[in-house]
C-alpha cells in the first residue's frame, strides 16, 4: 500500500513540476490559473435556459409528434414525420427568412426522435417530457 501511494505522489509531483516549466509560468501563476471559482463546473448546450413547452411553435411540434406517434413509434413512417416537422417549420412566423437554414439544422432529429421514443414512450407523456428528450432539461 505505501508502495502504491508513494508512486501516486511521484505521478503528481512529476505532473506538477512538468507542467510549471512546460508553461514557464510560477507556481503562484499556477495555483491562480487552476484555483475553482465561482462559475458553474456545466454549462448548458442550448442557446438560453427557459421552458419549451407555453411557446406556440414549440407546442405545435410537441402536438405535430404526439399525433404522428398515436399509433406507435414502430409505425411512424420517418419521411412522412421528417416532411410534417420540415412543413410546420416553413410555415412558422419564428424563422422569418432563415426557415430552410433551421430545416438544414434539424435534419437528423425527427429519426432521433423515433429511435428515443421507440426506447421511452413516455417521452409523449408530457411536453416536459418531450422538451428534456429534444433538448436536455431547461
Amino acid at each position: 500500500m505505501k508502495i502504491i501511494l508513494l508512486g501516486l505522489i511521484a505521478v503528481l509531483l512529476s505532473f506538477v513540476g512538468f507542467h510549471l516549466g512546460a508553461n514557464s509560468q510560477s507556481g503562484s501563476q499556477f495555483l491562480e490559473m487552476h484555483t475553482a471559482s465561482d462559475a458553474p463546473a456545466t454549462v448548458s448546450m442550448r442557446q438560453n435556459d427557459f421552458a419549451l413547452c407555453g411557446q406556440p411553435f414549440y407546442d405545435d411540434v410537441y402536438a405535430l409528434t404526439v399525433d404522428i406517434f398515436a399509433e406507435g413509434a414502430e409505425n411512424v413512417n420517418l419521411e412522412y414525420f421528417q416532411e410534417q416537422v420540415f412543413a410546420l417549420v416553413r410555415s412558422s412566423e419564428e424563422y422569418g427568412g432563415d426557415a430552410e437554414a433551421f430545416v438544414v439544422h434539424i435534419k437528423d432529429i425527427p429519426g432521433q426522435l423515433i429511435e428515443i421514443i421507440l426506447e421511452d414512450p413516455q417521452v409523449l407523456a408530457s411536453c416536459a417530457n418531450f422538451s428534456v428528450a429534444l433538448v436536455g432539461p431547461p
